[in-house]
């Protein structure tokens, strides 16, 4: 998470508290002069702890022994396979091409599914290693809406969930993802990330301009 200043003072000011603590019992003289620098330390931690969580956490060298956190940031290209059965033909659903933008920092991800019917954002998330070794494993929920002209009569509002590994030669900058996701209208499915553009979109008809 990313600290306020006021939790930072707070923090500090527990240390400072330890500190003097411990250096008067092992009888050494501690002043209010020792304490003058106390602002200018609470600053410059902000300004640490914003350019962490919005720039370092994703340098290589920081990874896996400060940050355990796969980039995932841009446009992706996704495809889905429901196992929804259309109604007026009686058959699955063929696969969905559709877009993914993420948005991300050390501590916050916002991943934005768009389809040529619906949006999704995600409400929570978990980030841990993959049980394979290699790679991440990412959970999340997430809320579903359609298009308004469809909300009546084909699609409502739904949550669902989502669970996938990220993979590729490089753990922190995945080549793809793919995973199964359920939803609360008794629906599932596949999911697999295909392909990634640096850009962020956020509607579906210019993330489909660019990779087509």
């Amino acid at each position: 998470m990313s600290f306020s200043r006021l939790q930072i003072s707070i923090i500090l000011g527990i240390a400072v508290l330890v500190w003097y603590i411990v250096l008067h019992a092992q009888g050494t003289t501690v002043t209010l002069e020792h304490l003058a620098p106390f602002s200018s330390v609470v600053g410059a931690l902000v300004v640490l702890s914003l350019i962490v969580e919005n720039y370092l956490w994703r340098k290589s060298w920081l990874q896996k022994w400060f940050v355990s956190r796969p980039d995932l940031r841009g446009t992706w290209k996704v495809f889905i396979q429901s196992d929804w059965i259309d109604p007026e033909t009686n058959k699955q659903i063929a696969p969905i091409e559709c877009y993914m933008g993420v948005q991300q920092s050390m501590s916050n991800l916002q991943m934005h599914l768009m389809t040529p019917e619906s949006e999704s954002w995600l409400v929570a998330h978990s980030i841990k290693p993959a049980e394979s070794g290699h790679g991440y494993q990412i959970a999340a929920l997430y809320t579903n809406k359609p298009s308004v002209n469809l909300r009546n009569n084909r699609s409502s509002m739904h949550l669902g969930a989502l669970i996938f590994e990220t993979h590729g030669e490089s753990e922190l900058v995945p080549e793809n993802l793919d995973g199964e996701y359920w939803t609360d209208r008794k629906t599932t499915g596949t999911i697999v990330l295909s392909e990634k553009n640096e850009k962020l979109y956020t509607r579906f008809s210019d993330a489909q301009n660019v990779f087509r």
